[in-house]
């Protein structure tokens, strides 16, 4: 009811529904069995965001499995620590933590809290003294514009679903 009363609002038309649609099919069908896509962090947040965007939870009747195993895929890595340096720069953990703030939101899921939880004090630890970031939280004078922009919306979301990270709102406004 709630996507139809945004498409009705912002004048959706059947075909973008239609698109959107079978995008997310496609999605669901490259998905590792893992719940990853490539087994790659960055991927599967983004690929978890798209679902997440549509309004796509765990109890969703197409999508719910294929959203419950990138949760937990995306969860469990961040609670072993490694999604940081994964890619190579870091921007699967702030991708990550963006993802599984937004799935936090949405539903509420214990595991979820606590895996957005050390996201976020990761990326509160990483944030330079000026504000913004640099590829694996290194914490010399270069700042990466890209790597920044991650980093924020990760901690936009983790404040609106309500993150407990007493740094939280400091991160923000260093930010800013």
């Amino acid at each position: 009811d709630g996507r139809a009363a945004a498409g009705r609002r912002y004048h959706a038309s059947s075909a973008g529904q239609q698109a959107v649609l079978k995008g997310l099919r496609w999605l669901a069908t490259v998905q590792n069995d893992n719940g990853s896509w490539a087994d790659n962090p960055a991927h599967s947040g983004l690929a978890l965001l798209c679902f997440l965007a549509y309004g796509e939870t765990p109890m969703s009747e197409e999508f719910g499995l294929t959203v419950q195993k990138a949760m937990q895929w995306l969860a469990t890595r961040m609670q072993e620590g490694r999604l940081c340096a994964a890619d190579g720069h870091g921007y699967g953990h702030a991708i990550a933590t963006y993802a599984l703030a937004e799935g936090y939101g949405m539903t509420q899921i214990p595991f979820l809290r606590s895996a957005m939880e050390f996201g976020v004090d990761t990326i509160v630890k990483g944030q330079q003294p000026g504000g913004g970031f640099d590829y694996n939280y290194s914490k010399g004078a270069r700042w990466d514009l890209s790597y920044s922009g991650w980093n924020f919306q990760a901690l936009k979301a983790a404040m609106v679903a309500g993150s407990y990270n007493e740094g939280l709102p400091r991160a923000i406004q260093k930010g800013v």
